[in-house]
Order: C-alpha cells, then structure tokens, then sequence
C-alpha cells in the first residue's frame, strides 16, 4: 500500500483512484524481479516469457486523447488534454 500512496501523493491524485494505483502497483510488480522465484518476475514464471516493459509510463502524467474526426469540426483540436491513469 506504500507504492499506492506515494503514486496518489506524488501526482496529487484525489483518493477516489485509490483502486486504479492499486492495479497498476500490481501490474509493475508483477514485472519485477523477486527473490521468490530465482529472480524472474512473477509475470516470466507464470508465462514463461519475459515481459517487456517499454510500455509504461508514468502514473498521473499528462497524456492526450484522440478525438476522431466524427465528433470535431474543422478547426477543433485533434486531441483532448487528459490525465494518464
């Protein structure tokens, strides 16, 4: 739960997210190498792959949304300002 809260105080997070900083405190340490399994991650002990984490990015940083072509005019923005949860 110290990973869940340091992520929802270091982005000032309100505690709603509370279960969306759980879900991705356990997605990355199922990523992690523990001891517990000769220093694999959980996710390569499970899979039997190695999991790849180019993917991530920060919890809470700022992100932009595509807006499709439906639903803006002409001069509307191509993208929404969002944060990444």
């Amino acid at each position: 739960m110290d990973m869940v809260r340091c992520m929802l105080k270091a982005k000032q997070l309100p505690r709603e997210f509370w279960a969306e900083a759980v879900a991705t405190a356990v997605y990355i340490l199922n990523r992690c190498p523990t001891k517990s399994v000769y220093d694999k991650t959980p996710e390569e002990a499970w899979s039997g792959r190695r999991p790849s984490i180019r993917h991530l990015r920060i919890f809470g940083c700022i992100a932009y949304a595509h807006v499709p072509n439906q639903l803006r005019k002409k001069l509307d923005d191509k993208g929404e300002k969002c944060i990444f949860i």
